[in-house]
C-alpha cells in the first residue's frame, strides 16, 4: 500500500501534486497540508494536527477529521500515526522548503520509520528517497543527474552503482566521508547499506 502525508512547507506543483497521489491508497494532511491539498485539487482521507495553522477546519462529508491537540509532537508526527502498519511506500509532499527546522526534523523523523518501508520526498526541484539495509535505493536516471548521499547515522557499507564517483563498503557519518554533488554515468544507479540510514538526493524534477 502506498501513502501520502501532505504537510504544510513547500507547495507542490499541481502536476507533481496529483501525480504523487494518483496510485495511492491514502491522502493524509496534516494542519495546513490540508489547504494545500485544495490548492492543488486534492481531498485527503484524514485531516489531523492541533489545527492551529490551518483556515478552516474541513467539514466535507467522507473526510476523518482526527484532533492531535498535544504540543509534544510535530504535526508530521501525528500524521504517522494515521499510516497503516502495511505500508509499503510513503511519499511526503509539502515537507522541504521555507523553515530549515521544519524540513530537517521532519528527514529526522522520516528516518525511523520502519526500515523496510520506502520514504520519498518529494518537491518540484528534488526528491529525496532514504535507504536502509532493507530499502535499497535503484532507479534509472538520465546521465549527469546531480546526486548527493546524505548520511543521517553512522552509515557502514555504503555501496554505489552507475556513479561517476562509486563507493565499495564504505563507511559514511559524521566526521567521516559525505556524498555530496555526485553525478550519474549509466542510467541505472544503486544505492545500497549494511547498517544505518542515509538520504539520495536527486537535484532534478522529481517524479513519483
Amino acid at each position: 500500500m502506498s501513502v501520502v502525508i501532505h504537510l504544510g512547507g513547500q507547495k507542490p506543483s499541481r502536476n507533481l501534486a496529483q501525480s504523487a497521489v494518483r496510485n495511492a491508497g491514502l491522502l493524509i494532511a496534516a494542519d495546513s497540508g490540508y489547504d494545500l491539498c485544495r490548492q492543488n485539487g486534492l481531498v485527503p482521507g484524514i485531516v489531523t494536527g492541533d489545527f492551529d495553522s490551518i483556515h478552516n477546519v474541513p467539514e466535507e462529508s467522507g473526510i476523518e477529521v482526527i484532533p492531535a491537540n498535544e504540543q509534544n509532537a510535530t504535526d508530521f508526527e501525528k500524521a504517522l500515526r494515521m499510516v497503516p502498519a502495511d505500508t509499503a511506500r510513503l511519499v511526503i509532499l509539502g515537507g522541504t522548503g521555507l523553515r530549515s527546522d521544519h524540513f530537517l526534523t521532519n528527514l529526522l523523523i522520516a528516518s525511523s520509520q520502519p526500515a523496510s518501508r520506502s520514504v520519498l520526498f518529494l518537491d518540484d526541484l528534488q526528491s529525496i528517497h532514504r535507504v536502509t539495509p532493507d530499502c535499497e535505493f535503484a532507479e534509472t536516471l538520465a546521465p549527469g543527474t546531480v546526486i548527493s548521499l546524505i548520511p543521517f547515522s553512522e552509515c557502514a557499507g555504503v555501496s554505489t552503482t552507475g556513479l561517476h564517483w562509486n563507493l565499495h563498503n564504505q563507511d559514511m557519518g559524521p566526521g567521516r566521508q559525505l556524498g555530496q554533488s555526485n553525478v550519474s554515468r549509466l542510467q541505472r544507479v544503486t544505492v545500497e547499506v549494511a547498517s544505518g540510514r542515509l538520504y539520495v538526493v536527486l537535484n532534478r524534477g522529481a517524479d513519483p
